[in-house]
């Protein structure tokens, strides 16, 4: 959701901001994302060379879904961990 948030994206910013990521787990996931066809990859050849991340017209038909998720998980959150704890 937060490639949504602020289109687009840089890899770092992304990376900054999930703090529970590692940097190779989120390239996978991006890389994963990009074949499929949710997010789109835009290379910049500067100096230093720079990626953004966006979502294309297919990935925002699944965000959505994403966010209901997100907000299921939220409201159950609690009941969640005390089931972990048993």
């Amino acid at each position: 959701m937060k490639i949504s948030e602020n289109e687009p994206v840089r890899f770092n910013e992304l990376y900054r901001n999930i703090p529970s990521v590692s940097e190779k787990v989120l390239s996978q996931v991006l890389s994963q994302l990009t074949i499929d066809g949710i997010i789109q990859r835009k290379l910049f050849p500067d100096i230093p060379p720079h990626t953004e991340y966006s979502v294309t017209d297919l990935g925002k038909t699944l965000l959505p879904h994403v966010i209901s998720l997100a907000n299921w998980g939220r409201e159950h959150f609690d009941t969640i961990i005390s089931n972990r704890q048993k």
